[in-house]
């Protein structure tokens, strides 16, 4: 079998038939064609680029356990809402009390004590904690 399909590849008669079918197709493509090919290419990378980046799904456990290897990454997590008034401050927190703390120009007032899923960046630093700059809050569904 292997032999014949060597055969027929090499096949002079063969391979003359394959440019006969295929000479035709390259003559078909304008430099119009290609131009605009290329620009709808350019284009569809170009969104692609400007999209958002996906965040990891993530939980406040993970975040508390994992906390170096989440490091500047961006998270999207939910918690209950939690806040303190002097000096006034947010954080988010899951049964455990496992705890990140928001930062970011958001008014929480009014979601105090419900559950909210939270996209942005995670920090993690020895001296400060752990914290999340928000970049998006949404309800949790």
């Amino acid at each position: 079998m292997g032999s014949e399909v060597l055969r027929l590849w090499y096949n002079p008669v063969v391979f003359d038939q394959w440019i006969m079918i295929m000479l035709p197709l390259k003559t078909r493509f304008t430099k119009n064609h290609i131009f605009q090919f290329i620009v709808v290419l350019a284009l569809t990378l170009g969104l692609a680029a400007c999209s958002k980046p996906r965040p990891v799904e993530t939980t406040l456990a993970a975040l508390s356990n994992a906390q170096k290897e989440f490091d500047g990454k961006l998270v999207s997590v939910s918690g209950t809402l939690r806040t303190f008034d002097e000096p006034r401050h947010y954080w988010i927190e899951n049964l455990a009390l496992n705890r990140v703390a928001l930062e970011g120009d958001f008014d929480l007032r009014s979601k105090v004590g419900q559950t909210i899923k939270v996209r942005g960046r995670f920090f993690y630093r020895a001296e400060t904690g752990r914290r999340i700059e928000v970049e998006e809050i949404d309800p949790f569904p």
